[in-house]
Order: structure tokens, then C-alpha cells, then sequence
């Protein structure tokens, strides 16, 4: 009490807005909501209908490393400073990729490591505080015109005001298509497989440390 009066009416506002404020914090997993990259075949598919070209409105020509390159970047809100534990479900469907090195968590998902250059893609998310790559479609077999459904649960660490960057990135235009028929339930367009690949992230929870 003794402060309010001090510092006035006016400030006394101030405070009080400013404790509204600190109370009515949006969820930070709010900042990681709509995380989905599609890369749908573009037809008539080839080779026996397990391959086809990405859709050509996607390839992009500006970044020599890659002909393929979709990234969605946000910034994870939060307390500036404040570690937070996030919980994701993690959905798609995918072909395989072969890394050397990382730490893999379990089955399709790892941390760092480096991609194994060949043709296929990888779907990845940075994080920059504190900074790691998690890769979800690592795959402990050999590579082939195959793809599977990823439906599994991670949680990773996140600070307040971190750039996340969720990418799928490919060195050609071409993909394994989803000839098997993949459904991946609870995500679009299920119960019908997607005419291609996708990864997509939505936030279970999120508990600051």
C-alpha cells in the first residue's frame, strides 16, 4: 500500500495493469501454433508410381545447397531468459534419411549428426537457444523408394525468445511418393493418405523449468 501511495494514482494504475498483465501471459506454445509443411506430388508420377517431382511452386533456386528449401520461422515467447520443456506431437509422412553422428533419442528422431549426401530429404527443427537440430525422419535402414508414417511424442528444450526454424530440405526435385497409401490418424487429410509428404508439429504442453 505504502508504495501505491507513494508513486500516486497514476502509477498505481501502472502497477495494477502491469500485474494484469504478468497474470493474462499467453501460452508460449501459442508462438509455435500452425507448424506443417506439406510437399505434395506434382503428377503424373514415374518409376512404377513411387516417385514423382515436388510441385514445382515450391522448389526454390535461391540457396545453391538446395533445390528444395520450405522453412517456417517463429519466435518462441516466453520469459526472456526462462528455459521451458516442450512437449510435441510429431505427425507425417515421410521418406528416409541416413545421418553420421548425433545423439538419436529413439527410432526416427535424433539430435545433430550430419545428413548423408544423397537424394533424399530431411525434415528438421533448429532451435536456437539453447541451439540444436532435431531431425525427425532419420531412419536406421537403407534408404529406398519407400516412405512411413511418423506419429511419436519428443520433448525438447526451448528459452524464451528463441528463433525456432522448421524446414524440409531436398538436393532435387524429385520425391518418394506415398504409393503405400500411408494415413497418418487425427492428421489432414485423414482418413485419405496425402498425395505426397508432410511433417507437421503441434505443442502438447509447455513447463517452464
Amino acid at each position: 500500500m505504502r508504495v501505491i501511495l507513494a508513486v500516486g494514482f497514476l502509477g498505481a494504475i501502472t502497477l495494477l495493469a502491469s500485474c494484469k498483465s504478468t497474470v493474462t501471459l499467453k501460452d508460449p506454445g501459442e508462438s509455435l501454433a500452425g507448424l506443417r509443411i506439406e510437399v505434395p506430388c506434382a503428377n503424373p508420377k514415374f518409376n512404377q508410381d513411387t516417385e514423382c517431382h515436388w510441385d514445382q511452386g515450391l522448389l526454390q533456386t535461391a540457396d545453391p545447397n538446395w533445390k528444395l528449401k520450405l522453412e517456417i520461422v517463429r519466435v518462441f515467447s516466453g520469459k526472456a531468459g526462462a528455459t521451458y520443456d516442450v512437449s510435441l506431437h510429431v505427425r507425417g509422412v515421410v521418406e528416409p534419411k541416413n545421418f553420421t553422428g548425433g545423439t538419436v533419442q529413439f527410432d526416427h528422431f535424433q539430435t545433430g549428426g550430419t545428413p548423408v549426401k544423397n537424394d533424399y530429404n530431411f525434415y528438421s527443427l533448429h532451435v536456437s537457444d539453447p541451439e540444436a537440430t532435431y531431425t525427425f525422419n532419420r531412419n536406421e535402414q537403407k534408404v529406398g523408394h519407400y516412405t512411413f508414417p511418423i506419429d511419436y511424442r519428443v520433448t525438447i528444450p526451448i528459452r524464451g525468445g528463441a528463433i525456432v526454424t522448421m524446414g524440409a530440405y531436398d538436393s532435387n526435385d524429385v520425391a518418394i511418393a506415398n504409393h503405400e497409401k500411408h494415413i497418418v490418424v487425427g492428421a489432414p487429410p485423414s482418413p485419405l493418405p496425402f498425395d505426397g509428404q508432410f511433417f507437421q508439429l503441434d505443442v502438447d504442453s509447455v513447463t517452464a523449468r
